[in-house]
């Protein structure tokens, strides 16, 4: 099968600025996804790069050798750019140019080797698309599905331009050499037409994810704390009461105190701080998933222990709460909250949170900031 260069090259131009279109709007349709701008345009510039380089007549003169391969070493600093914006990391500007200006300033003196040529703008495209697989992987904020096959690509890119570099060091003329080396040839067009759209399809894959992790995160974890909110709570407690088979489990139901007397005086953003101080406290005390805020200035936890083992760590958090609270406030005002407790075995989440329920009314009956089990 012959492959025509040209043919392809049209080809990979063509698909390279559609797919970076492609990219592009779907930043448009959501504008927290930054990232997808960032790889849209590293499409376009290596389209517009290729297509400057390969498709003129004759041999490319010193300004189009310059320009074209700077947009395509540009492309791949975009790349790595829209790998660290996806991870919600600061530095894009000095990352992203860094390798043009290496470009730059190194042209005057290897225009004239084709082998100095392809050894410094494989180096710099390899190194950009090796730090984009480092980047996402070492800092991604979620373990995304499609993120792992992202960094497999880009390790894969990496190792490819990398290769090349060192056969570009070769003085032979060996003709699978020259294939991948020293020439834009009709593999190398064919090899970018399979890669390219795999890339970006991975791309989207990644935003869609990532999405639907934010949407799932913002329907079971509460906006003020950043603890489980009341849907959460109760899906971890029936899982974990399942888990038990028949053994005793403790629901502790916490109240804060005079929680609307703290509003009216210090002002809601006292209050809103104080509610995240005992989320923080819940964090630091108790198990992941075991706690959630139900409501208000009511939070819940349940625990797979007895009665007194879950009063010992109510009273805990209590205590630590009466100093927290106070040292947010930064006032003498006491600030407390009240725990009921109560404790069964073979029953329901709803269940358990009724019965905790009453035991909290008797602590507050009984003059509040106590704990008292069912």
């Amino acid at each position: 099968m012959v492959l025509d260069p040209a043919t392809l090259t049209v080809a990979f131009i063509l698909l390279s600025a559609v797919l970076g279109t492609l990219l592009i709007f779907s930043w448009t349709l959501n504008r927290r996804l930054n990232a997808m701008a960032w790889w849209g345009s590293a499409f376009w510039l290596i389209a517009i790069g290729i297509g400057w380089a390969n498709l003129g007549k004759g041999p490319p003169s010193y300004a189009v050798l310059l320009l074209a391969n700077s947009l395509g070493i540009l492309s791949y600093g975009a790349l790595y750019v829209g790998c660290r914006v996806f991870n919600k990391r600061r530095g894009i500007l000095l990352p992203g140019g860094l390798g043009l200006i290496v470009w730059v300033c190194a042209f005057p003196f290897i225009h004239q080797s084709q082998g100095y040529r392809l050894i410094l703008a494989s180096l710099l495209t390899g190194v950009y698309a090796a730090l984009s697989a480092w980047e996402l992987r070492r800092h991604a904020i979620q373990a995304l599905a499609s993120q792992r096959v992202t960094v497999m690509l880009l390790a894969s890119l990496a190792v490819f331009n990398l290769l090349r570099g060192l056969l570009g060091i070769s003085l032979t003329s060996v003709p699978w050499i020259d294939t991948f080396a020293r020439r834009w040839s009709s593999e190398m067009a064919l090899f970018l037409v399979v890669f390219g759209p795999t890339l970006a399809f991975m791309f989207l894959s990644m935003a869609k994810e990532r999405l639907k992790f934010e949407y799932k995160q913002a329907a079971l974890v509460d906006d003020l704390t950043g603890i489980p909110n009341r849907r959460a709570f109760l899906q971890a407690a029936s899982k974990l009461l399942d888990r038990l088979n028949g053994r005793p489990a403790s629901c502790l139901l916490f109240d804060l105190d005079n929680f609307k007397a703290i509003n009216d005086r210090y002002g809601h953003a006292a209050g809103d701080r104080i509610l995240c101080v005992f989320g923080d406290l819940l964090t630091k005390n108790l198990p992941r998933g075991a706690f959630g805020r139900l409501g208000g200035e009511e939070f819940a936890a349940i625990l797979p222990v007895g009665v007194q083992d879950a009063a010992e760590v109510a009273e805990k958090i209590r205590h630590a709460f009466a100093a927290a609270g106070m040292a947010a406030l930064g006032s003498d005002e006491e600030v407390t909250v009240s725990v009921g407790c109560a404790t069964a075995p073979t029953t329901t989440a709803e269940d358990l949170l009724r019965r905790a329920d009453h035991a909290l009314y008797r602590a507050k009956e009984s003059g509040r900031n106590l704990v008292v089990a069912a």
